[in-house]
């Protein structure tokens, strides 16, 4: 059986952790109200307020801080019982994967940008003339589908160490490979953001409201919805990468891979580092060249 297929329930999970992802909520919150403040403020003074592309710079200001985020609920599902320390786990997401991060919302910002005006361009256009009605489908599904894509990019960063055409490639793949899991996502995702909105609704007075949206945008969306994908393909992922040992961050390669050198006929060499002879051979574990008796110490 494997590790995954142990683990405690989607909400028992949640809750026993609630105290890690509240802590994780503020720490992005912080940043969020910071970038968003600032981004709104400079709106105002160049009265764009009701721009969406000058507001959406917001999303690659504070996507890099994302990683964090990603960080402690990719830790909880790896937990087992234990207690995860949101601020060491928060540091750990930012310093190893803050660039490529940077570049996600970058792009995120351009494809979020992109098809808001495209899918609006057509909308509008297809109450006109019904054949629009065409682009317009094509362009929610391409939306679609980098939207599958941005729930498995962020967990795939922060375990596995990869080139950055290999997470997107794994991303895209699983965009498609895992289409019920990713409509799963979008799905509970929805729930959640519909719940914190109702529930401000049913307040008796409109301040109390607004409080109630802003409380679960700051303090439980962040980790909430990342939660919602990492829960649900975090497990995919260890399937298909056989990730064995959990506890490290970004262990890749997984198993090594024997390197013995040859020469142009393909018969194999002895040089000052292999010998065939004997079973003191290289190999390469974690992008690192070491003796075997070294792994098999290591091992033991």
């Amino acid at each position: 059986m494997n590790t995954h297929q142990k683990r405690q329930g989607f909400f028992i999970l949640y809750f026993t952790n609630f105290k890690a992802m509240f802590i994780g909520n503020i720490l992005f919150s912080a940043v969020l109200i910071i970038f968003g403040a600032t981004v709104y403020g400079v709106a105002s003074l160049l009265k764009m307020t009701e721009n969406i592309w000058f507001l959406g710079i917001v999303i690659p200001l504070v996507y890099p801080f994302f990683s964090g985020v990603t960080q402690i609920t990719k830790d909880v599902m790896n937990s087992h019982k234990k207690t995860v320390s949101a601020w060491q786990s928060f540091k750990k997401g930012l310093k190893n994967n803050i660039r490529y991060f940077a570049l996600y919302g970058v792009v995120l910002y351009l494809i979020f940008i992109v098809s808001y005006y495209s899918i609006i361009f057509y909308y509008k256009m297809a109450l006109m003339e019904w054949v629009f009605y065409i682009p317009l489908f094509v362009a929610v599904v391409i939306a679609l589908f980098f939207l599958f894509m941005s729930f498995s990019l962020p967990v795939l960063t922060v375990t596995l160490d990869l080139k950055l055409k290999y997470y997107l490639k794994n991303a895209a793949l699983m965009a498609i490979g895992e289409l019920p899991m990713n409509f799963y996502v979008l799905i509970t995702s929805f729930v959640l953001v519909s719940a914190c909105f109702t529930v401000s609704l049913l307040m008796p007075y409109p301040l109390l409201g607004i409080l109630v949206v802003v409380i679960s945008l700051f303090l439980l969306l962040p980790t909430g919805l990342s939660y919602c994908s990492v829960y649900r393909l975090y497990p995919k992922i260890e399937d298909v990468f056989d990730i064995e040992n959990k506890e490290k961050n970004k262990d890749f390669p997984l198993k090594p891979t024997q390197i013995v050198p040859t020469d142009d006929d393909g018969n194999p060499i002895e040089t000052d580092y292999t010998t065939v002879s004997d079973n003191e051979g290289y190999v390469f574990v974690n992008g690192m060249l070491i003796k075997k008796s070294q792994m098999k110490n290591e091992e033991s």
